[in-house]
């Protein structure tokens, strides 16, 4: 993944990204092995799997073509059973004729509450893999995989590139406004974030007529997150499953989210996922609590300057932030959002 989205005000740990998915399949016939989610798996040993690999999750489902329901496990190794982060997370199915078992490893996935669901994605009726994972970070973001076992050969369908989503970048300019493009969207994208105005003018970003105050030569970057929410959905009713996904866009820190992206994925003839809609939001009012609770308590810990999303303010906003802090905490009020299609099938 990028790099440019650690955002360094809120460390964003990505302690389960998924790493280069060379998908190694093996089959192995031994006995069938009874296994429970949270329990050990019984057959890791046979498979090479390592040490301490537990059952995350099981469904059922004809994964292989052979109209026969197969067992599909989502393993992951665990220092100890009760933990709730898994790493090296691979899918194993049991056969559901032969009952000899295949994996497929998924490289360095790892995570927080894997989750396995089986539907059909490729249009043809067999089955496929949807795993979905939390990454733990503050960033709120999940790591997800589809893979097919059709035909008894395991690869891998979605991964860490298709994870990445709508890939925006963006700047701040004059106006309290966001311009940048994104992936495949045909035209550059403008965020309106006037709702953020008490925020960005207490961090002194823009004055109160809505100029940007910091330095032409400032790296002003703003970018979005992969997703932080994907699910099967099919969409037009034909048995074919879609992915619905949500992406966060964030300014000036990983707090300060500026947009929402909605957009729906489909699966094409050529192996490649085609966004089918694609939809933004850009707040009406919007609570900044969080984003200036963050830069408040930044700037006590600094006696000079402290980096800010890669351009650097003075000290002297720390009050100013402090103060805004206390007249919103006061008068709370709810965000609101509009949203705009983009793109469509």
């Amino acid at each position: 993944m990028n790099n440019k989205w650690m955002k360094p005000v809120t460390f964003l740990l990505l302690a389960g990204v998924i790493g280069g998915f060379g998908l190694a399949a093996s089959h192995t016939k031994i006995a069938h092995a009874e296994a429970k989610i949270g329990e050990p798996f019984a057959a890791a040993a046979e498979l090479q799997l390592g040490k301490n690999v537990y059952v995350l999750d099981q469904q059922t489902a004809d994964v292989t073509g052979d109209q026969a329901a197969d067992t599909v496990f989502l393993v992951g190794t665990k220092e100890k059973q009760d933990d709730i982060y898994a790493s090296a997370m691979t899918l194993v199915v049991q056969d559901g004729k032969t009952k000899a078992y295949s994996k497929a490893d998924l490289g360095d996935l790892g995570g927080y509450e894997g989750e396995l669901t089986l539907v059909d994605f490729t249009g043809d009726h067999v089955a496929d893999a949807f795993v979905k994972t939390a990454t733990g970070g503050s960033g709120g973001i999940y790591n997800h995989v589809v893979a097919t076992f059709a035909g008894k050969t395991s690869q891998v369908l979605f991964g860490e590139a298709e994870n990445e989503g709508i890939r925006y970048e963006g700047k701040f300019v004059d106006g309290f406004k966001i311009e940048g493009t994104g992936t495949h969207l045909d035209k550059p994208l403008t965020f309106d974030v006037s709702a953020n105005k008490a925020l960005y003018t207490a961090a002194k970003l823009y004055d109160q007529a809505g100029k940007l105050v910091v330095k032409a030569d400032e790296d002003l970057s703003v970018y979005s997150y992969p997703f932080s929410s994907l699910a099967p959905v099919d969409m037009d009713g034909n048995g074919t499953y879609e992915l619905v996904g949500e992406q966060r866009v964030v300014g000036m820190n990983n707090a300060d989210t500026v947009s929402n992206i909605h957009s729906v994925w489909g699966l094409g003839s050529d192996g490649k996922w085609n966004p089918w809609e694609v939809e933004y939001s850009t707040f009406l009012i919007k609570h900044p609590g969080e984003a200036i609770q963050t830069f408040t308590g930044l700037f006590v810990l600094s006696n000079t300057r402290v980096q800010l999303t890669n351009f650097t303010l003075c000290a002297k906003a720390g009050p100013a932030l402090a103060e805004s802090a206390q007249r919103y905490y006061q008068n709370p009020f709810p965000s609101f959002e509009y949203q705009t299609q983009l793109w469509a099938f």
